[in-house]
């Protein structure tokens, strides 16, 4: 075994051991953490394997609103991120020359107060993996397969690239829009919607002058965002149209050139700045892709004692900021679940009687999180869809008449109203 930088234990490459364990996450994102996190506070050990050889951090940033907050909030970690990041009061749109379309005051929108974010996801990665107990994170863990057991119906197994192997009485997946888990479920692969987006963080050591907003600006078929995160650090963003992914083979230092070049007709010299002060290692770039579930998740994402949450379940486009709040709060309305079935106080179960619990469980928590995963979905690629305008009639109607009327709507921040709830406090 070998101690990982954050104190958790790492298989080292080359071991070829059998775990049996109760619950297997697969995937340590944020889904996956703060599921373990929430298991772990009512009282249910779980194992995550992460197949990188550190925790997850790509991405550089990611905005979280009111909802996701609640789920900080439950592990006492919301303040500690609001000390550090920005609120942002409101979201401006603007046209690519910096002509203001509308402004939507949070202040002004139902059920405030309102919050919007912006956090480095390393960061918010490291204060949640430190809720879960030593040994909980299992690093260079690579899921290959997955079998029902020949022995034992009642257990999963799940091969590991380097050899080893996993029996658990749950499985749950939180392994990202390629998830292995949802490939075994015979779930359909996400979807490109045509649009690739590349995001970076840049950093001012000296700090800048740059409006608390989060700005978007809007050209026919290209999305700038800038997003302030702290009195240093700025996230950003740009959205395009483009249906290929040789992308893939550009370096970091291309991807900077090429969204140079793509925004070269936007006035807008901070976002400039901004690409000018991103590192490298700081780009990421990627296919925007989705998953709009029709048919209910209980009927398609539940084998057994096995599912899927978050971006497995319902991978989203992210123009409404709500991919990594499904996520949290998938994690804490599954744990919660679980927790009824497994801490049963009687005193006696068959493991029949233990696995029918944890598959209805299971079917429960889809059937609870279905509506709500698939509305948000729908909603987040029919905002982004409302911003492509590539005719001069639509680029006219959309700057005259959609976006200032949105901007004007008083329930646009009502999909942040939604509350997890608590978790149950374990009784030993």
């Amino acid at each position: 075994m070998a101690l990982s930088k954050n104190g958790h234990i790492a298989e080292t490459e080359g071991q070829k051991m059998h775990h049996e364990e109760g619950i297997v996450i697969v995937g340590g994102g944020f889904g996956g953490l703060c599921f373990a996190a929430a298991l772990h506070k009512v009282g249910l050990k779980a194992v995550v394997l992460e197949q990188s050889n550190k925790l997850r951090s790509e991405g550089t940033a990611i905005a979280l609103q009111s909802n996701a907050m609640r789920v900080l909030q439950l592990f006492d970690l919301a303040n500690q991120f609001r000390n550090i990041y920005f609120n942002i009061p409101g979201i401006e749109y603007l046209n690519q020359y910096g002509r203001r379309l509308t402004i939507m005051d949070q202040s002004h929108c139902e059920g405030g107060p309102h919050e919007t974010r912006c956090m480095e996801r390393k960061v918010l990665l490291e204060a949640i993996a430190g809720q879960v107990p030593q040994g909980t994170i299992r690093l260079n863990s690579r899921v290959t397969n997955i079998k029902k057991s020949e022995t034992s119906p009642n257990v999963t197994n799940l091969e590991l690239e380097d050899g080893s192997t996993y029996s658990a009485k749950v499985v749950v997946g939180f392994d990202g829009v390629n998830s292995i888990i949802g490939s075994w479920l015979g779930l359909e692969k996400p979807k490109s919607i045509g649009q690739v987006e590349v995001r970076g963080m840049a950093e001012f050591h000296n700090g800048y002058n740059f409006p608390k907003l989060l700005r978007l600006f809007l050209s026919r078929t290209i999305r700038v965002a800038i997003f302030p995160m702290t009195t240093t650090k700025v996230y950003w963003f740009v959205v395009w149209r483009d249906s290929t992914e040789g992308w893939k083979n550009l370096t970091p230092e291309e991807i900077k050139q090429e969204v140079l070049q793509i925004t070269k007709d936007f006035r807008v010299p901070e976002f400039t700045l901004c690409i000018n002060n991103t590192s490298l290692e700081c780009l990421t770039k990627n296919t925007l892709r989705h998953r709009i579930n029709m048919k209910p998740t209980w009927e398609t994402q539940v084998v057994g004692n096995v599912t899927v949450c978050g971006d497995a379940s319902h991978p989203s486009t992210p123009f409404i900021g709500q991919g990594g709040a499904m996520a949290l709060e998938d994690a804490i309305i599954l744990a919660r679940k679980l927790h009824q079935a497994l801490k049963s106080k009687e005193s006696q179960i068959s493991k029949v009687q233990e696995s029918e619990r944890i598959h209805k469980a299971l079917l429960d928590f889809h059937q609870e999180r279905h509506g709500r995963t698939y509305a948000l979905t729908h909603k987040a690629y029919m905002v982004g869809a409302s911003t492509i305008a590539d005719t001069a009639i639509k680029c006219f109607m959309r700057d005259w008449f959609f976006i200032p009327r949105a901007g004007r709507i008083g329930n646009y921040m009502e999909h942040t109203l939604f509350d997890v709830g608590k978790l149950p406090i374990d009784e030993p």
